[in-house]
């Protein structure tokens, strides 16, 4: 299991958004949103699949916390609330 928090507030719906793109990730599972904590915890199988939720919660604008963003490709959020 991972629990992930990420650097940034998110609300229901981008929790939404950020399930839509972590269901294309094929051997994770059991994807639960905390808003009010900025975690998200999901079920995996295989340790690629944990690597790319993280790369794709990076790619939408909601990075693990700690991670280092680059400035220049970097989006706020994928969902604009």
């Amino acid at each position: 299991m991972a629990r992930i928090e990420l650097q940034h507030h998110f609300c229901e719906g981008c929790s939404f958004c950020i399930k839509k793109e972590l269901q294309k990730i094929s051997n994770l599972s059991n994807i639960r949103f905390y808003p009010k904590e900025s975690i998200v915890t999901f079920n995996f199988i295989k340790a690629n699949a944990l690597s790319n939720a993280l790369n794709a919660l990076s790619e939408i604008g909601y990075p693990e916390k700690g991670e280092r963003i680059n400035t220049e490709r970097f989006s706020k959020s994928f969902c604009r609330c």
